[in-house]
């Protein structure tokens, strides 16, 4: 990615009535996650960014997912294997994942190439529990985890803690198709569907973990990945356009 100036445009977006001002970044990536106020991601060639202080730094290594939260930085690469990114280096986890996720209190959480779930309770030299059912895509926050199954099915996880990264066990349907699903730091929920149309779960609270219905977020173009941070929704188009949107 070359530093160049960052290209401000507002696009015509409305939720709720809300315009969305989103500024094109420059660079492309296939994936993107943010938390804790940071952003991380990878690009078609699974080389690894972070944006400081407004320019994209690549980072050493190679992955295809690359995930940031409160578990701290962690992703995998082309061929499943886990990585945790400890005083700038990666470190190999024991484990295979395809896809990573740190949003949870302490426990990092994922999905291997059989669509197997895990969690990982008590950090690095622990061993990762499996949870019951299958999922091709894992992201949890602070009120509860949520998934989608190769079917594109929506499920949440109730009851996840920081000493009970597997929560309940007991998943709960909520209806709607995603493709990809993404949890906050703070709870809030975002995901694609498999024609590249984004929404959010509205109603979620500690007490209602679930919320209480999908609302599409209306956008300019179609994307494929999403994810949400101290107020900033990063879109990744279809086309793997970078924008940083607010309200």
């Amino acid at each position: 990615m070359e530093r160049t100036a960052v290209l401000l445009v507002i696009l015509n977006l409305w939720t709720s009535g809300l315009a969305l001002n989103c500024r094109v970044v420059p660079g492309s990536l296939k994936q993107i996650d943010v938390g804790n106020g940071q952003v991380f991601g990878v690009n078609s060639a699974d080389e690894i960014f972070t944006l400081y202080s407004g320019t994209w730094t690549r980072l050493s290594g190679s992955l295809k997912h690359v995930s940031v939260g409160p578990a701290g930085v962690w992703g995998v690469n082309a061929n499943n294997y886990i990585y945790r990114l400890d005083n700038g280096d990666w470190v190999p986890v024991n484990g295979q994942l395809k896809q990573v996720d740190a949003g949870g209190t302490v426990s990092p959480a994922g999905v291997n190439m059989f669509d197997d779930i895990y969690c990982l309770q008590g950090g690095q030299g622990a061993s990762w529990t499996n949870l019951p059912g299958k999922l091709k895509y894992y992201s949890c926050g602070p009120n509860s985890c949520w998934g989608v199954n190769s079917g594109n099915q929506i499920y949440i996880m109730k009851g996840v803690t920081s000493n009970t990264c597997a929560g309940s066990l007991k998943w709960e349907q909520v209806p709607g198709s995603l493709s990809m699903i993404e949890v906050s730091t703070d709870g809030k929920v975002y995901g694609v569907n498999s024609i590249g149309d984004m929404y959010t779960r509205e109603g979620i609270t500690s007490a209602n973990p679930t919320g209480t219905g999908w609302r599409q977020v209306q956008f300019g173009q179609k994307v494929k990945h999403v994810s949400y941070d101290l107020g900033h929704l990063w879109v990744i188009g279809t086309d793997n356009s970078i924008m940083d949107c607010t309200e």
